[in-house]
């Protein structure tokens, strides 16, 4: 499921890079008083990898999917790579 900000734009795993990017140098430019944004920085990592768990996710049920239609239909799965 896409989130989305209060100004109505999708939640993309290339906007929380570019947000991520951001933060660091502005961690970086406060020097030692950097660590007070570990907080947003963490943050960001971890909406980070939740959308891409979920993006996994969605191909592993995809993937299920396809192969259970394939079964209901009496053809031999393709192998898939892993």
């Amino acid at each position: 499921m896409t989130d989305y900000t209060s100004d109505g734009k999708p939640i993309t795993a290339e906007r929380i890079e570019r947000a991520l990017d951001a933060v660091a140098r502005y961690i970086v430019e406060l020097g030692r008083e950097g660590p007070v944004v570990l907080p947003i920085y963490r943050r960001l990592k971890a909406e980070l990898a939740k959308l891409q768990a979920e993006k996994a996710e969605m191909e592993e049920i995809r993937e299920r999917a396809r192969l259970f239609r394939q079964k209901r239909r009496g053809r031999k799965p393709k192998s898939s790579p892993e």
